[in-house]
């Protein structure tokens, strides 16, 4: 107390001191502490901890998903529009061709049929093939084409027979060959027809000789003259040829869809006979044609290997002899009147009719009852053989 004695003694007196302003900071505690009751016992709290205060991180928004797109539909490849049939028909076949073609005149080439000459060219691209008999017993046959293009090769070429022509007359056509026997020539010359002969050198430039078919060393044109489609539709412009049917012509065919004949026999193995051969014709369920056995081998086309397959398969009988006095055994085969026949389709075969009023028409096909025969539409295979030929049907 005497402190505070001291210390407020020149206040009581009322004496002016002067106070420091360090007394004044002890008066305060000195009182603070009097008036608060912690005088002799002051704890200095330890300083607490400072408090900090932190602003706490956002807490992110989750961020959404993506909404996929959706997938688009593939779009569908447009189906391609399917190659319109050709507008024509072809007459040999009854099956559709281009239109400006359909009145087109066929070409008729006659073709070796002797063992050396095998496989021929062109072959499995006719629309008709008729096969004849000719000296010693062998056959040739004829081959009509509607449309050369794309048949690229076609032979060997053979010659002509006075008969041959009547055939290539029967549809109009214009007829290639290589020679022909005296009678072939006198009626080319009397008949004024249209026709390519490579041997007497009438427009031969449509010729060429397969050098592959040239036997050894030796150049032997027996077996070797071909043409070619490209020569065909190169040289044919530059001829005076008519090339196309009269208005009013008819080659004396019919076609339907469904050419198997009603009522019919088997006939799933057909064998011709002809004097020096046998043509043998097996009938393919799968394909719905027949394939030929040419001296007893397939009957295939040189040129890409395919077997020949026939549609249609006709028989005529006719009569067939040696012409008077002729020393190399020359044949006379008759093709105009009437006579009988075998109409062969589908595994199945009937008895026919054919008919043809000259040397200058159409041959016309008809039931035994004289109704209208219609052809399968496809290809045909025609032989034609002696009256009393073997027809063998299995």
């Amino acid at each position: 107390m005497d402190f505070l004695k001291k210390l407020t003694q020149p206040i009581i007196k009322n004496q002016p001191v002067k106070i420091g302003i360090t007394s004044v900071l002890i008066l305060t505690i000195f009182i603070l502490l009097v008036f608060t009751g912690t005088w002799g016992h002051v704890v200095f709290e330890p300083e607490p901890e400072p408090v900090i205060f932190t602003t706490p991180e956002p807490t992110p928004e989750p961020t959404p998903e993506p909404t996929p797109e959706p997938t688009p539909e593939p779009t569908p490849e447009p189906t391609p529009e399917p190659e319109p049939e050709p507008a024509g028909m072809n007459p040999l076949t009854g099956m559709p061709i281009e239109e400006d073609l359909e009145n087109n005149r066929p070409l008729a080439i006659v073709l070796s049929n002797e063992p050396a000459a095998l496989p021929m060219n062109g072959v499995s691209k006719a629309d008709i093939i008729i096969e004849y008999q000719v000296e010693g017993g062998m056959t040739r046959m004829l081959a009509f084409f509607q449309d050369i293009t794309g048949v690229k090769k076609v032979g060997s070429i053979r010659s002509a027979r006075h008969y041959t022509i009547d055939f290539v007359v029967s549809f109009d056509a214009v007829f290639i060959h290589a020679g022909g026997s005296p009678q072939a020539y006198a009626d080319l010359r009397s008949r004024r027809i249209d026709h390519f002969d490579e041997v007497q050198g009438r427009r031969r430039e449509i010729f060429l000789t397969d050098r592959s078919r040239i036997p050894g060393r030796r150049l032997e044109h027996l077996h070797s003259r071909i043409i070619t489609d490209d020569r065909i539709e190169r040289w044919f412009p530059q001829y005076n040829i008519r090339l196309e049917h009269e208005e009013d012509y008819k080659n004396g065919l019919t076609f339907t869809d469904d050419g198997t004949p009603q009522n019919g026999s088997s006939a799933t193995e057909v064998v011709v006979r002809y004097p020096a051969k046998n043509s043998t014709f097996i009938y393919s369920t799968s394909t719905g044609t027949y394939h030929l056995r040419n001296y007893d081998r397939d009957f295939s086309d040189a040129t890409n290997g395919t077997r020949a397959a026939f549609t249609n398969v006709i028989v005529i009988r006719t009569s067939v002899s040696r012409i008077p006095g002729d020393r190399v055994d020359r044949q006379n085969v008759v093709t105009v009147g009437e006579g009988d026949g075998y109409y062969i389709n589908g595994g199945q075969y009937i008895e026919i009719k054919w008919s043809r009023a000259n040397r200058d028409a159409p041959y016309y096909f008809t039931h035994k009852d004289g109704s209208q025969l219609d052809f399968g539409r496809g290809n045909t295979f025609i032989c034609v053989v002696a009256t009393r030929a073997t027809v063998n049907f299995k």
